[in-house]
């Protein structure tokens, strides 16, 4: 950008800026809203509360938005040395656009202005009949305090450039929000260089800069905004929440301003909302603050008048709040900020666990659920393993693993596919890891065409994994069917798709004890995230084989919920069979709802979910967690997360390291 501040000062130019006030002269009667009109003052523009029109000699000269005035001139740069005077003016086209552009120029330089179709807006074309590319510069009035940059329409979430010395400012990919002081707006919607110019004064002023070529067509996308908007001076709103159980040095990891959003009926919380008023000007309007259970009920409401306030000595304003809580369980706490029109300026989100550990989740299960899958295990193993296993030769020279394609016979028969990974490194027989996602369509192995690996195993190097490929397709097969969710179709409790895949997992617990000389069956875990960390709830349930079950933010627990109450990953009610109802659906899914699975698991069992997740049912985990009936406190841990992000907290991190190390040891096989 050095070219376009090194700027010759040895000319003077005159700009006339003509107010639109002072347009309404005689010779201004004739001028039809929606097309230009050559004046003996310039051409004129009327739009839909703006105006633009230029000088007699010097170019566009003014753009009004209602009364507010945004341009002093728009000049081209090449090298630091400005071209400026366009006394040619023009408004004909060879079409039927005659007088829907203006055009000013010198002959060489051509600036055409082409409101949009709306008369909201326009397009600014620059062109030119030289090689050489060059800089257009819009210089702004004294009127535009400043831009907002780097969140779109995203406006209070923006930073803003103000003006400063020659030459500050910073290149803007996605466009740039001009600020007017009354409030207004203009838009740009296109790439450009924001900062601070002089003009030919040497007076400083906020400046667009536009990259532009010679022999090309340059153009640039403005929007005009008439309203006067408090929001274009808001910054960066935020939940200022300080809990008294957050930890001395802020370890747990912030959502959205909030250290720990994990709270007891003890916790005191000062919470409050905050944000700064760019130009240091006072604020009208309103914060409010409403708390729902994740369930549905209402929790608080609450809202906070603010009526011309001014920002403290540190440039803040702040909303507090004393919000409460009644039910226990997770609760979406939300904020808006809004001007004294109503007009909503921010809003924020975030989710609080409130006192979960009096949380007693609702348990819908069948009188016959164990019947029904002790009958289902028995016509499973009724039909033999018939157990295949063959090296992958494609992946023989692979460096940290040997790759193995299994095959054996699941329910109904079903021939279904797995993936072995055995460390080469490991001394057998190794402990076990069973894991699987109906996600999963092969070994993940990305081998070059040179035979380097360009992807790396990321399964702990002790331990024999196994995954089933419980849709029943080959590893990495060239068509592989469409993952038919678990929640659909919903219109038969004995042909639901997800009785054959937890029959898979079983079945894959069943390959592993065929291979002593390899696998300790003693030393096996159940492990997995979302949809497979539902899958290693319910092996750790069917299976009494599994040492430690991991599970990592577990999908489609609690399904009735899902649907009746919380719109995520996981049945809906526009999903229910023609005929049936919705009670219906509940009673098929309520056989496979991983919650039921939870009191039939004897090992230690370790479960975690982000609070904020919006994939998994932030309530589902806990109601797992809470049906873990047949273990103790010791064998048992629920822990939270604290952001918006699919997966656990780091909770779950420190616990699974220490499980997998304590089940590696020195893989030996383990005494009787």
């Amino acid at each position: 950008m050095k070219s376009v501040l090194q700027y010759a000062t040895g000319f003077v130019c005159v700009v006339i800026l003509m107010t639109l006030a002072s347009a309404q002269s005689n010779a201004d009667e004739s001028i039809v809203k929606g097309l230009f009109s050559d004046t003996p003052k310039g051409l004129v523009f009327l739009g839909d509360r703006w105006a633009i029109r230029s000088s007699p000699d010097w170019g566009w000269s003014s753009l009004k938005v209602e009364d507010s005035e945004f341009l002093h001139s728009i000049v081209f740069d090449a090298s630091g040395k400005r071209a400026t005077y366009f006394p040619d003016r023009s408004t004909l086209s060879h079409d039927s656009s005659n007088a829907r552009f203006g055009m000013v120029g010198d002959g060489v330089y051509m600036i055409r202005v082409t409101p949009d179709s709306d008369r909201r807006g326009f397009a600014l074309y620059v062109g030119y009949n030289l090689k050489l590319d060059q800089k257009c510069v819009m210089l702004l009035s004294d009127d535009v305090v400043l831009a907002r940059v780097g969140a779109g329409a995203n406006r209070s979430e923006s930073w803003s450039i103000t003006k400063g010395k020659v030459g500050q400012g910073q290149a803007v990919p996605a466009g740039a929000i001009l600020v007017h002081r009354s409030g207004r707006a203009l838009i740009l919607s296109d790439a450009a260089w924001v900062g601070t110019l002089a003009d030919e004064k040497g007076a400083l002023r906020l400046a667009v800069v536009l990259n532009v070529k010679g022999f090309a067509a340059n153009e640039f996308h403005f929007r005009v905004d008439p309203e006067q908007r408090a929001e274009n001076f808001v910054s960066r709103p935020f939940f200022n929440v300080v809990s008294s159980d957050d930890p001395p040095q802020k370890t747990m990891g912030a959502t959205n301003g909030v250290c720990n959003p994990v709270y007891t009926p003890a916790t005191q919380l000062d919470f409050g909302v905050e944000f700064q008023m760019l130009d240091n000007r006072p604020f009208s309007g309103s914060v409010e603050l409403q708390i729902d259970h994740a369930l549905g009920k209402r929790q608080f409401t609450g809202s906070v008048p603010l009526k011309n306030v001014s920002p403290d000595s540190a440039g803040r304003i702040v909303a507090k709040f004393k919000p409460t809580f009644t039910d226990p369980g997770v609760h979406e706490v939300c904020a808006r900020l809004l001007d004294d029109q109503g007009n909503l300026i921010w809003t924020d989100r975030y989710r609080a666990a409130w006192d979960i550990e009096q949380y007693k989740p609702s348990i819908v299960t069948p009188n016959d659920f164990a019947t029904f899958w002790r009958s289902t295990l028995e016509e499973l193993r009724s039909k033999p393993l018939d157990a295949t296993t063959t090296r992958v030769k494609e992946f023989e020279d692979h460096p940290t693993h040997e790759l193995y394609e299994v095959s054996f016979n699941g329910y109904r028969g079903q021939r279904l596919y797995a993936m072995l990974y055995v460390p080469k490194s490991g001394k057998a027989p190794m402990p076990a890891m069973v894991t699987a996602h109906p996600g999963t369509t092969g070994f993940n192995v990305n081998k070059r065409p040179d035979g380097v690996y360009g992807s790396k195993i990321n399964f702990d190097p002790r331990f024999v994994v196994i995954v089933p490929l419980i849709r029943g397709h080959k590893p990495d097969a060239a068509d592989i069917p469409f993952n038919n969710p678990w929640w659909g179709p919903l219109d038969s409790r004995d042909d639901y798709v997800a009785r054959s895949w937890y029959c898979a997992m079983v079945r894959a617990i069943d390959y592993l004890a065929t291979r002593p000389e390899l696998v300790d069956i003693k030393r096996v875990v159940s492990k997995g995230g979302s949809q497979g960390g539902a899958l290693a709830l319910i092996t750790a349930a069917l299976d009494q084989r599994v040492a430690v079950c991991l599970a990592d933010c577990p999908s489609n627990c609690q399904p009735q919920e899902i649907m009746l109450s919380y719109s995520s990953f996981g049945p809906s009610r526009g999903q229910v069979p023609a005929g049936k109802t919705i009670e219906d659906a509940v009673a098929v899914l309520s056989y496979y709802n991983p919650v039921n699975f939870c009191p039939l698991i004897k090992c230690p069992t370790y479960v975690g979910s982000n609070i904020g997740d919006l994939t998994v049912h932030s309530m589902g985990p806990i109601a797992a967690y809470k049906n873990l009936t047949a273990l103790t406190a010791e064998n048992k841990a629920f822990y939270p997360g604290f952001t918006h992000f699919h997966g656990s907290g780091p909770g779950l991190g420190e616990r699974t390291t220490k499980v997998l190390d304590s089940l590696a040891g020195d893989s030996k096989p383990s005494k009787d």
